[in-house]
């Protein structure tokens, strides 16, 4: 018996992961534990550790980060206490392999801890690139404490290898989420997502750039003050991550969705219900990574605002702008007229991901006891 575990923070990683982490759960040679801490754990985010219970996956912990603000020396005290509570329960409970996807704070936390315990990390989503924040340096940080790697396209596949890992321990399949997007359980859809009127609404989706001089604050009004130009149409907004700053998004938006009629505001939704409500939208305004990697599945356009997302492979449908109001406004105008007419690809996609991310997962735990002996060392170029 293999012992498995996931350490997820956030509802994005998670949702990601469902499909894949099923077909693990479902292998009798697999015991796998859900480790949960950040904002799943937390009233204000949704407390979507709801989800994974109703899922039926088991929990193996409940390890809260103490997010009691965003501002930086919060983060930075979230992150001790994070790494300090994994450290222990690590000490107590071994796997054979620890999977972690991409490049939040607390999950850097986590992978500290496991690595000081010596135990082999699966990094999913390495390789990428993201300039304006701190998920730059800590995704790159993940990788070199990590054996093993599922990048989403060649490229990443190929700065994973760049950063010194093992080209034979490094394997491109594709993004999880590309495929789950196009794969929705209409089941699963939340009943008031299900009574908006499809093709009537912009989908709003705003997160901080953390590591740049911006005032967020100045630039969520910017995004709002366009959007009033448009009263023609509605307005879902979604929370934010537990980021740096986040907070102040957050409170413009709501004074903003308090004010108009035409505007909505939901913390959190499954990964069926936000799928479904993408795939009905005319767009997605913001800076989410999602806007990326899963909105072309789904054949919508996506107006990416400013640097939180620059770095990172974009396919045709991803129109990008400054935070600038005129620029925001030419894009909204470009989006309505082309919408209908536009041919997506997503350079995300592949054929059956989950399956390839569940078979190379069994093939790595069949090596699993030898790769215990060996020390991971750097892998260099020839120059």
């Amino acid at each position: 018996m293999y012992r498995v575990a996931f350490a997820t923070g956030s509802r994005a990683d998670y949702g990601i992961v469902r499909k894949y982490l099923s077909m693990l759960n479902q292998d009798r040679e697999i015991k796998l534990d859900i480790l949960v801490t950040g904002a799943l754990l937390e009233e204000k985010y949704g407390h979507m550790v709801d989800l994974i219970y109703q899922d039926g996956f088991h929990i193996g912990c409940e390890i809260k980060s103490e997010l009691s603000a965003t501002l930086d020396h919060n983060i930075l005290h979230s992150m001790s206490v994070t790494l300090d509570r994994f450290g222990s329960y690590f000490e107590k409970n071994s796997y054979d392999l620890l999977i972690i996807l991409g490049d939040r704070y607390e999950m850097l936390s986590v992978a500290v801890a496991a690595a000081m315990q010596k135990m082999l990390i699966l990094h999913i989503h390495g390789g990428e690139a993201t300039f304006a924040n701190y998920d730059e340096f800590i995704r790159h940080s993940i990788t070199k404490m990590s054996r093993y790697h599922f990048t989403a396209t060649k490229e990443y596949e190929k700065r994973v290898i760049q950063l010194g890992e093992d080209p034979k321990r490094v394997y491109y399949m594709g993004a999880l989420g590309a495929e789950n997007a196009a794969e929705i359980q209409e089941e699963n859809v939340s009943p008031l997502i299900k009574k908006l009127p499809e093709k009537k609404y912009m989908v709003v989706l705003f997160h901080p750039e953390t590591i740049s001089d911006i005032d967020v604050t100045e630039q969520t009004n910017i995004v709002l003050k366009v959007i009033e130009d448009y009263p023609q149409f509605q307005y879902i907004f979604l929370g934010n991550n537990a980021d740096t700053d986040s907070d102040k998004i957050r409170e413009c938006v709501h004074e903003f969705v308090n004010s108009h009629e035409n505007a909505s505001y939901f913390e959190n939704l499954s990964s069926d219900t936000y799928h479904y409500l993408l795939k009905r939208a005319i767009c997605l305004i913001g800076n989410s990574s999602s806007g990326i990697i899963e909105a072309p599945s789904l054949k919508i356009m996506t107006i990416n605002i400013g640097n939180r997302q620059k770095g990172r492979v974009q396919g045709n449908s991803i129109l990008n702008v400054t935070c600038d109001y005129k620029e925001i406004k030419e894009a909204i105008k470009k989006v309505i007229s082309q919408y209908l007419k536009i041919e997506i690809c997503n350079p995300y996609f592949k054929e059956n991901t989950a399956k390839e991310y569940y078979n190379n997962t069994k093939q790595i735990l069949k090596n699993i006891e030898e790769d215990k002996k060996e020390l991971k060392i750097f892998y260099d170029l020839n120059f």
